[in-house]
């Protein structure tokens, strides 16, 4: 570049002759580029400018309080069982700007999140996750039936710990062999969904509450295990945590019963202290982990659910399931039924919500946030309020309200195909009194069934012949797909649904003031 600069201003016909005053001019310039480059050249991707930039750092059992940062790449042979997974920690680049970073609230440097997932609907579902909740969450790991990496973080094998004699010959482990020919080939892993997911899925528990017990460092004092379709409140956990000890044992979730086994159900969300892990992880070593693990592939190999065969593990050292529901809990927002015991309970979990849901909740925990800080949990009260409420001061047309505590269907239906597809009527026709008879007949008669019914808050009438009246506040959802799909509602029409706005509203009225409900 200089000896441009000389050859433009030597040339003869030029009035700007080379002189040491310029040669220094010049010079001061080069100098001036190189040191503010910085300013004009960006030094690193724009998407890590976000305040959450995450660093893997792979932390053995033993230097947990040793933290090296490295990147890492996960093995994607069956191998990788053989080396402890790492914890994939995010770090606050601007701590110092954002003292209320969602990243350093109190207590947030103190779980672990585990999430279950599987290859076939890695990327449909895990985007919303690392765009919503997992920016806040310090400390998660992955699981999934394969191991690859999502951008920058790794997916770990859960399944890879298992023994060859089941991994490699058992009829539950066909869509794992099946995923790793996939993956060896290039091929699109989405085309194997739904073959063999349920299967395969109840051996990813026990294996990966091993992976995350060892790899976790020791600071961390509570594990959550969800699931890709699980929503979880982030402020709400964090508050609840701290009303518990983690040197005690505790195993927590939705309470729910296969045979003699009382379980959390792990689509809910499962919350472990660190102390019950320790225990479940002494276990194992006092029995030699090849042993334990055996006998364990064997009891899930007989067993539906991998989320019951956790809660033997646990009673087997003596740490039976703290039941946390309605805190902890299955549903969605548009399925939930709006019960006393919900109202005024910290809200948690959710299950089987979409992309979308996630994110909407998300956003709704976002703006509590902003408006009440991290001290102020919100209730189920506070959800209704703001998704439902506004929802259901208007009859709706081509929707399903999931009433079904009292259900009037004209005779004839009842040897319809149709039928099959819906639940059967409460009563007889010809024990129903004369104004449910008439419910069947329109949905002004259906509402009206509504009205003389005491308990009734809500109604559904579908214009075949049917009239379905509920006794709690559910919202439900569109029934166009079911109609395209010929679901329920029968040939002549949608449903219809309302609600009874009086009651509506007196049931909101019989809590106001009501004392925050923290344990379920």
């Amino acid at each position: 570049m200089l000896s441009f600069f000389i050859t433009m201003t030597a040339s003869p016909s030029s009035a700007r002759i080379l002189t040491l005053p310029r040669i220094a001019i010049l010079a001061l310039i080069l100098v001036a580029i190189f040191f503010f480059r910085d300013t004009f050249l960006p030094s690193e991707s724009p998407y890590r400018s976000h305040s959450t930039s995450p660093a893997h750092l792979h932390t053995q059992p033993d230097q947990a309080s040793h933290y090296e940062s490295e990147s890492t790449t996960q093995d994607k042979s069956s191998s990788s069982s053989s080396t402890t997974p790492s914890v994939h920690h995010a770090t606050n680049t601007s701590a110092s700007d954002e003292p209320e970073s969602c990243l350093s609230v109190p207590g947030a440097d103190n779980v672990l999140i585990m999430l279950k997932t599987g290859a076939t609907e890695l990327y449909q579902k895990l985007p919303t996750h690392f765009m919503t909740t997992f920016t806040c969450v310090p400390h998660f790991m992955i699981f999934s039936d394969l191991a690859q990496n999502f951008a920058d973080i790794p997916i770990h094998d859960a399944i890879a710990p298992i023994s060859s004699h089941f991994r490699d010959h058992h009829e539950d482990f066909e869509l794992y062999r099946k995923l790793q020919q996939y993956q060896r080939e290039g091929q699109n892993l989405h085309a194997l969904s739904g073959s063999g997911g349920w299967n395969l899925d109840k051996w990813k528990f026990l294996p990966m509450l091993h992976q995350a017990f060892e790899s976790a460092p020791a600071h961390i004092e509570w594990f959550l295990l969800m699931e890709a379709d699980t929503s979880i409140s982030w402020t709400n956990l964090l508050q609840w945590l701290r009303t518990m000890d983690p040197t005690k044992p505790y195993y927590l979730g939705a309470q729910n019963v296969i045979g003699s086994t009382t379980f959390a159900h792990g689509g809910s969300g499962v919350v472990i202290s660190r102390r019950a892990a320790d225990l479940l992880e002494t276990k194992r070593r006092s029995l030699g982990k090849a042993h334990y693990d055996s006998i364990w592939e064997e009891t899930t190999s007989t067993s539906c659910c991998g989320d019951e065969i956790v809660a033997r593990a646990f009673l087997d050292v003596d740490v039976p399931l703290t039941p946390a529901w309605p805190l902890i809990q299955g549903e969605t927002v548009s399925s939930i039924d709006w019960k006393p015991d919900h109202w005024c309970t910290v809200a948690l979990t959710w299950h089987h919500v979409t992309p979308i849901e996630i994110d909407s909740l998300f956003q709704f925990e976002t703006s509590w946030i902003a408006n009440h800080g991290w001290e102020t949990p919100y209730l189920y009260r506070d959800v209704f309020e703001h998704f439902i409420d506004r929802h259901i001061s208007v009859n709706r047309t081509a929707w399903k309200n999931l009433s079904k505590d009292h259900r009037f269907v004209r005779p004839d239906l009842l040897a319809l195909p149709s039928q099959m597809r819906e639940e059967p009527p409460t009563k007889p026709f010809e024990q129903l009194r004369p104004y449910e008879q008439a419910a069947v007949e329109s949905q002004d008669a259906c509402a009206e069934a509504c009205r003389r019914h005491k308990k009734c808050v809500q109604w559904m009438f579908a214009p075949e012949g049917r009239c379905y009246l509920g006794d709690v506040i559910r919202f439900g959802g569109s029934d166009e797909q079911q109609q395209r799909e010929g679901i329920g509602g029968g040939q002549e029409g949608h449903w219809v649904s309302g609600w009874m706005q009086e009651r509506v509203q007196r049931f909101k009225s019989g809590f106001e003031g009501c004392e925050v409900r923290w344990h379920g």
